[in-house]
């Protein structure tokens, strides 16, 4: 298993304040971010979360959600 801790020394964020992520929306509209992103003015992007929720086994954040723990089981 690889296991990695990453905290962040900010306050955190919450999935619900998370509109311009990928994440954030259902998995049939996954650019749906897109227009939200051109709205607000933020360059494209959004989907880190996303693709680190499919590349690894376990994501667990704490309650702040200012640090998170990656989990990653490996074949013998």
């Amino acid at each position: 298993m690889l296991m990695y801790r990453i905290a962040d020394p900010g306050t955190g964020f919450k999935f619900s304040e998370l509109e311009h992520a990928a994440i954030s929306h259902m998995p049939d509209s996954p650019t749906e971010h897109d227009d939200i992103r051109r709205e607000k003015g933020l360059r494209p992007g959004g989907f880190g979360l996303l693709m680190t929720k499919a590349s690894v086994d376990e994501l667990l954040y704490n309650e702040a959600q200012n640090e998170v723990v990656f989990v990653k089981y490996l074949d013998e």
